[in-house]
């Protein structure tokens, strides 16, 4: 997942002790480990095309922008089809497409 990230030319920190990718300091998307799966996060997933319809809300009901998309095995990564919403992602970004956060 990291070498697709590299290509994808995200800046790689790490926060919540996993690496974070950002775009000009702002987190894009992020890489994370559990005990059965691993999974890349997208804070701003909403705005995904998911023309794979692979993407899941991260935590529902309590996340509305964040989606991610989860692998049991690393044979499970489609190299193409991550690096493209990486690219997306970022896209995104560049562009200042993002959820904002409800004032109510």
């Amino acid at each position: 997942m990291r070498d697709l990230a590299v290509k994808a030319k995200a800046e790689e920190t790490f926060k919540w002790q996993s690496p974070v990718y950002a775009l000009n300091g702002k987190n894009v998307f992020w890489i994370s480990r559990f005990k059965n799966h691993f999974s890349i996060g997208f804070f701003n997933g909403m705005f995904l095309r998911d023309p794979e319809k692979i993407l899941v809300n991260a935590q529902e009901g309590k996340t509305r922008a964040m989606r991610h998309l989860k692998f049991e095995a690393v044979s499970d990564i489609d190299s193409i089809t991550v690096l493209a919403y990486m690219h997306e992602v970022l896209l995104n970004q560049e562009k200042g497409i993002q959820l904002l956060p409800n004032k109510g």
